[in-house]
């Protein structure tokens, strides 16, 4: 009896250790009300149930093509289905949270998330230590762009911007390609998307190096006193 007792209190202790996000939501739809509801994610996946229980959506972290939580109080998901009424358009889904994320709850649910979908999570979180580098930079849009500030550190690059849906969290296994035209610009890209800055101080040769190593796993192209090795 007491070895069916330890053996139930260490199973309840493994069920309560698994991380479990629930919130509170409202799931936007195209040319309707909104839909209020609650949205669970957990080792399972994802899960949306509305509020009259006529509405059930599960999404598996596999089925995810992007997974968007830049912004605190916006949830968006794109699956891999293509429909036919969207010329080339993915069925996804928006829930708004009707109370905004916490930075550690954002953090939490970041790193969760990043641990499991398999394409790039769109987002920010905070990254521990002083950043190695810090330059201001303008993030240019399509049409605009919003003013921030670039940070290099040893685990990755992080935008922090004045627009939060704008800021991002990039760890250096998830870059794809960096560059610039110039010391006073710099690009990353991603499987998906492309950041493309403006920066408004020059960008130290030895920070790019050190950029360039961590993504690429490759030597430095010049040594930290700007001489080719």
């Amino acid at each position: 009896m007491y070895a069916l007792l330890i053996i139930l209190s260490i199973a309840a202790g493994t069920v309560q250790a698994q991380p479990e996000f629930q919130y509170e939501v409202l799931r936007s739809r195209s040319m309707q009300k909104d839909e209020p509801g609650q949205l669970w994610i957990n080792e399972s996946g994802i899960e949306y149930r509305s509020a009259n229980r006529k509405t059930i959506v599960r999404v598996p972290f596999i089925d995810v093509h992007e997974m968007d939580v830049s912004e605190s109080s916006v949830i968006r998901i794109e699956t891999y289905e293509i429909l036919k009424r969207k010329l080339a358009g993915r069925r996804s889904y928006v829930f708004r949270l009707r109370s905004s994320r916490g930075v550690e709850e954002n953090d939490r649910l970041t790193k969760f998330l990043s641990e499991r979908v398999r394409r790039p999570v769109l987002g920010s979180q905070s990254i521990p230590g002083i950043p190695e580098y810090e330059i201001p930079a303008y993030h240019r849009h399509v049409l605009s762009g919003c003013n921030g500030t670039l940070q290099i550190t040893r685990e990755g690059i992080r935008f922090l911007s004045t627009k939060e849906d704008h800021s991002r969290t990039w760890r250096y296994s998830e870059i794809q390609t960096v560059g610039g035209a110039d010391e006073f610009s710099f690009r990353i890209t991603t499987a998906a998307e492309t950041f493309t800055f403006d920066l408004k101080e020059r960008l130290p040769m030895e920070a790019y190096e050190s950029v360039w190593q961590r993504v690429y796993d490759l030597p430095p192209r010049y040594s930290t006193d700007g001489r080719k090795p």
